[in-house]
């Protein structure tokens, strides 16, 4: 048995000094020390555990210290990968852990941290230290590329033995309307290789004829003329839509059409269109060719009610790589693919799903 001094107390904790305070707390580590056989500490957390989750959080309010259990950014990444979460889903999410006193990380804000880390540390590089405003404007392209102005007219004709050496520049018809200082697809002389008014390109060639080229030094003449009339946009159709002058000397004949918009854009509409006419056909013949007795036609039949399901899944493979293609970003900042094969083996698992599923989808 033994015998401790207990000083007796006169009023509340709450309502003494701050010495006083420390003068208890010091006669109660003491008490718990004899008591638990010297591992107070493990007698502190036996006490905790006997409270509830409300007496718990009312506590450590009281005293100050934050109950809430913090995320990070990379175990976010780990948990919207795992799960397959998209990004509306994770916010959701975000809004629930939140209510039971677990936050989890913005990824922006991870990004947004390390761009600071490199910045403060003088490793940001691009554009010499210099990141331009978001998007591909005039003045970011400017920003990105005059510094090769001088490499790209060396290299532009040079000979190599006996070959010339020309360089094409390739990109989607906004991309290739700024680089060539026209005003974009919305302007009344939209194209870049020649001169010709949008409302005559639906027009036959052999009733409107060929239409004047354009070339480096049309181009800079006609921007001239619209810098020396006072730069108004509305007026840049009298200056065939030349708002700005080339960045790159590229001659016009080395520019490659915009292919993605020619196969993805009006041809990927038509083909969509046909094919939705083909199908509805193909379903009423189904519905109406009661006297028709073929095994195949009826296999076929029922493999095409199939579709809307297919196309189902094939847009859900689909927003799953876009989910893991936008996790690649974060993975390439924070070391790139060695050092995190997890995520990239993520990345395949999701390319394979869209494979197979539109693998699938296609049936004879």
């Amino acid at each position: 048995m033994t015998f401790i001094q207990v000083t007796k107390a006169r009023n509340p904790t709450t309502a003494v000094s701050l010495r006083t305070v420390k003068m208890r707390c010091s006669e109660m580590q003491t008490m718990r020390s004899i008591v638990s056989g010297g591992e107070p500490s493990a007698l502190i957390q036996n006490e905790v555990l006997v409270l509830n989750d409300e007496e718990i959080r009312a506590l450590l309010q009281k005293a100050g210290i934050s109950s809430t259990i913090a995320i990070g950014a990379a175990e976010v990444l780990a948990i919207k990968a795992g799960l397959v979460i998209p990004w509306n889903k994770l916010r959701l999410l975000r809004r629930w852990l939140k209510s039971s006193g677990i936050s989890l990380a913005e990824l922006v804000a991870k990004v947004v941290h390390l761009l600071e880390d490199n910045e403060r540390t003088r490793r940001l590089t691009w554009h010499e230290g210099f990141i331009p405003a978001t998007g591909d404007s005039v003045t970011n392209l400017h920003a990105a590329l005059d510094r090769f102005k001088d490499q790209i007219e060396h290299l532009n004709g040079m000979k190599w033995g006996q070959y010339t050496i020309k360089i094409f520049i390739c990109g989607d018809f906004e991309f290739l309307s700024k680089m060539y200082g026209l005003s974009g697809a919305s302007g009344c002389y939209p194209c870049p290789y020649c001169i010709i008014h949008s409302e005559m390109m639906a027009t036959p060639l052999s009733v409107r004829g060929h239409a004047a080229q354009r070339t480096l030094e049309t181009m800079r003449a006609d921007h001239q003329r619209y810098v020396s009339a006072g730069s108004i946009k509305r007026d840049a159709q009298k200056f065939y839509n030349c708002i700005s002058p080339p960045i790159f000397d590229i001659p016009v004949s080395q520019v490659c059409p915009p292919g993605y918009h020619i196969t993805l854009g009006i041809f990927t509409k038509m083909f969509n269109l046909l094919e939705a006419v083909c199908c509805n056909l193909d379903l009423e013949l189904a519905l109406h060719a009661t006297d028709v007795d073929s095994s195949s036609f009826s296999k076929y039949s029922l493999e095409l009610q199939k579709l809307p399901l297919l196309q189902a899944e094939l847009e859900e493979a689909q927003q799953a790589l876009e989910n893991f293609q936008q996790m690649a970003t974060y993975v390439v900042l924070v070391g790139g693919a060695e050092r995190n094969p997890r995520a990239v083996n993520l990345l395949k698992q999701a390319a394979d799903k869209k494979t197979t599923c539109q693998g699938t989808c296609k049936f004879e």
